[in-house]
């Protein structure tokens, strides 16, 4: 049987590759996808795939769940504001239209307590409910490498596998409902401190040789130190980018990763984890609002941190970060950090999040 699904977010970087992954599989169709309508040439590439594909676009959540006949409901959005605010709108959709109700698939990077409570708000009006997060970036989405992090319904799982493993290399963590959004700010703790240590290090190199941050010899320099014991992949897959030919701009986002940082952090201290991991996390936190800030809007990726902390910035971003800082107390810097982000990614975060919040 062909599953017949939804799609919203299916214009990002990370579901849009599978309109190409899935054209030619009998496991899954994508019968429509929610288009906002936001126009430039990257998004009209994926409208033109999808097309392709077989789905048609459309632009609000009732034209996307149509007469109800349907076997899922794909979500690759935001994160947990963005996310409960299209649940609270979805959800009345479905017990409208669909008398088979539908699963919901949930792709996106969000808080554990969020899939818990949203579990627990879509099971009780017959709604199966997991989320799967995704890891490896855009290239790995456009490979069919990227890692799929599931969890919850063994039996859904299990009807979802043959898709799954069109468009990725997916991983069953067990029934625990959480476990998938674990596994992925888990992985969250090795990149953001393998950026800070990468980061670090390029800032050292050229204050002590007294060289430019970027250019050629610098990228040989560390392609070379980072194939010893210290090597991290955020070398290869972040800042060689800025190193080798001044690229800022591609890779992870910052507004997205401030908000992954943040999960992170509160799910290590959720957990009762020291304060060596928890403040970490916040650092990276705001050291990504300092770029937001600083920048207004300009589309720059998590390592263009590094020129930041070079000496002659890093005052700056010092006294940014020494602000919201508290090693004394985890949990009120953790809200410094959330309150140090711009308004609009403030918003997104929504870490309080229970089963009310979705009403």
């Amino acid at each position: 049987m062909t599953l017949r699904l939804v799609g919203i977010g299916g214009l990002g970087l990370m579901l849009s590759p599978s309109a190409k992954h899935l054209s030619s599989s009998n496991q899954a169709k994508f019968l429509r996808i929610h288009d906002r309508g936001t126009a430039d040439s990257r998004r009209d590439t994926c409208r033109k795939a999808w097309s392709d594909h077989g789905a048609q676009l459309v632009y609000d959540l009732e034209a996307l769940i149509g007469d109800g006949d349907l076997d899922g409901v794909v979500i690759c959005a935001g994160k947990n504001g963005d996310d409960c605010r299209i649940l609270r709108a979805l959800a009345p959709l479905i017990q409208k239209k669909c008398s088979r109700k539908p699963f919901v698939l949930h792709m996106s990077t969000v808080s554990s307590s969020f899939v818990q409570a949203a579990h627990e708000f879509l099971s009780e009006q017959g709604i199966p409910y997991a989320n799967y997060p995704l890891t490896g970036g855009p290239a790995g989405a456009e490979a069919a490498t990227m890692l799929i992090l599931a969890s919850g319904d063994p039996a859904l799982y299990r009807t979802l596998e043959p898709t799954l493993v069109q468009i990725g290399k997916p991983n069953f963590f067990g029934k625990r409902i959480t476990a998938g959004a674990e596994v992925k700010l888990i992985g969250q703790l090795m990149v953001f401190n393998g950026l800070t240590g990468i980061c670090s290090a390029a800032a050292l190199k050229s204050e002590c040789f007294q060289e430019a941050l970027s250019g050629q010899s610098q990228a040989e320099f560390f392609d070379f130190l980072n194939a010893g014991a210290g090597g991290t992949r955020q070398w290869d897959v972040a800042l060689s980018k800025g190193i080798r030919s001044e690229t800022w701009d591609q890779g992870f986002m910052l507004q997205h990763a401030a908000v992954d940082a943040i999960y992170a952090a509160h799910l290590c201290l959720e957990k009762g984890l020291s304060v060596l991991t928890v403040m970490p996390m916040l650092c990276s936190a705001l050291s990504f609002a300092f770029v937001l800030n600083k920048y207004h809007g300009i589309p720059l990726a998590t390592h263009a941190v590094v020129r930041e902390i070079c000496a002659a910035n890093a005052p700056e971003i010092d006294a940014f970060v020494q602000d919201a800082i508290d090693f004394s107390s985890p949990e009120k810097s953790l809200y410094a950090a959330i309150n140090a982000l711009p308004p609009r990614i403030q918003d997104s975060v929504l870490l309080d999040v229970d089963k009310s919040s979705f009403l």
